[in-house]
């Protein structure tokens, strides 16, 4: 597997793509989520739900690997470590705070009650205190001849189903058997190759150096691949934010017109080199609570996006090629972060797909802290937004008065107002979705995806899970 040196392997620290997907493989967490985004117990035993306290109870026995218990204090610990982390805090918003009740379990306390909450629980655990000196050992880490006991405390100590090993020569991976009371993969030792920051993945697999990459493109560029063994399931969201108190765009028809304009197939498809799944919802296809449920449609309906905006007056189109009614005319302007090539590319797709009915775009690119500006202060009429969001798929960042998503959505609006019904469980998903679909405060675009991509060497299909490249990590073989 690749590493990069010059990044850290704390699952609370590191930056990069590589070393994050790497160090899961060294701590575990509460929960994971299977396919259809429910919670599959790790550490935890068994979990509930009492008004806004989740209580989670640890499977008892568990030791980190240097032999000392795991216990509530170490998941408190963690937790308040994944609240100040950027990987991690998008899955915590309805978390306020966590409490140790005795060894084996923690209570944690919710800004609104929610049956699913458990899902979100996947930040590492880590041994209390163990980050701190993990931090002032981290600069000699590289050192040569350091023993697998030195190497282990350069990193915050786990639990997880590897452990770090260092010796003068490289660093690898060495199977923990005592993980969850005992671990046995097919492989006991992993190796890891040194990456350099110029170094390009393909070039790496070219020279045999590696034999597996995973990559959730999260810098908003792609890197291409010959062959893509498995695509992975991710919680990042691409939508169209609308602002609401802009005239024409205050029409709930004029939005619904905009998005049977659109092809979400083929936007994910081009825009986001096929790496994403299109949706007409803010929830990942696969999600277990859209069973049963009409949803609606994801074709492109040109022909109807017309007649929906001829029935609110816009009838003519002028010499600009932009269509107006008696008092208002369809230019809108397309606000997007110039620094996301991803972004950058659906844009002028959307560009193009609104003027095919006559909606003139004109798109503002702009850097990272001027399109922030701009859409907090609502400086925009439309634009193309990213978030991550939980994994069960709570958008309180879109509907709550202090949601980071807020901006340009009409709070007082039937679907901001059902949301908080359907989060407490008083409305069923049946009845968000069909407020969502007529109202459309934003419009979905698209779910995307990571990638694994392994070599030759690697004999076993890759299986993964949302967020997890090694979900069968434990059965690949190499020949």
């Amino acid at each position: 597997l690749p590493y990069l040196r010059t990044d850290s392997l704390n699952p609370y620290t590191s930056t990069g793509t590589m070393n994050r997907y790497i160090s899961s493989l060294m701590y575990d967490s509460l929960f994971a989520v299977d396919s259809e985004f429910k919670p599959v117990n790790v550490i935890a035993e068994n979990h509930s739900l009492n008004s806004k306290t989740l209580s989670v109870t640890i499977k008892s026995g568990l030791k980190f690997t240097d032999g000392t218990a795991l216990t509530a204090k170490d998941v408190v610990y963690s937790f308040e470590l994944a609240k100040k982390s950027a990987s991690y805090i998008s899955y915590l918003g309805n978390i306020s705070q966590a409490t140790a009740d005795g060894d084996n379990k923690v209570n944690f306390t919710l800004t609104a009650a929610d049956s699913d909450e458990a899902a979100n629980l996947v930040f590492p655990i880590i041994k209390s205190g163990s980050d701190v000196t993990a931090a002032q050992d981290e600069s000699d880490g590289d050192e040569e001849g350091t023993t697998a006991a030195e190497a282990s405390s350069k990193l915050p100590i786990g639990s997880g189903r590897y452990t770090l090993v260092t010796d003068s020569q490289t660093k690898y991976l060495q199977v923990n058997k005592s993980r969850l009371g005992g671990y046995h993969p097919e492989y006991n030792k992993i190796g890891l190759a040194d990456v350099a920051d110029t170094e390009t993945l393909q070039s790496l697999f070219n020279l045999n150096r590696i034999d597996f990459y995973c990559d959730d493109f999260s810098e908003g560029k792609y890197v291409k691949f010959g062959q893509i063994s498995s695509k992975m399931m991710l919680t990042d969201f691409v939508f169209l934010g609308i602002n609401s108190n802009n005239k024409v765009l205050s029409d709930a028809k004029v939005r619904r017109a905009i998005a049977l304009a659109l092809d979400r197939t083929e936007l994910a498809s081009v825009a986001f080199a096929g790496c994403a799944e299109a949706v007409q919802l803010p929830f990942e296809p696969s999600y277990y609570k859209l069973k049963g449920c009409t949803l609606p449609t994801l074709k492109c309906k040109t022909d109807s996006a017309v007649e929906l905006l001829e029935s609110v007056g816009y009838t003519e189109i002028g010499d600009s090629g932009a269509r107006y009614s008696e008092n208002n005319s369809l230019n809108i302007t397309l606000l997007v972060n110039s620094e996301n090539d991803f972004r950058r590319s659906l844009a002028r797709s959307v560009q193009q797909s609104l003027e095919k009915i006559n909606i003139k775009v004109t798109i503002r690119e702009c850097s990272y802290s001027d399109y922030v500006s701009a859409v907090e202060s609502e400086s925009f009429d439309i634009y193309i937004g990213e978030t991550k969001l939980p994994n069960n798929f709570g958008l309180s960042r879109f509907f709550s008065s202090n949601g980071g998503l807020r901006y340009g959505i009409d709070l007082k609006s039937k679907t901001a107002r059902l949301y908080t019904d359907y989060a407490d469980g008083k409305v069923n998903m049946q009845s968000f979705i069909d407020s969502f679909s007529d109202e459309l405060p934003f419009i979905p675009i698209a779910f995307r995806q990571g990638i694994a991509v392994s070599s030759d060497t690697i004999k076993t299909d890759i299986v993964t899970a949302p967020n997890d490249c090694f979900a069968n990590i434990n059965e690949w073989t190499a020949q």
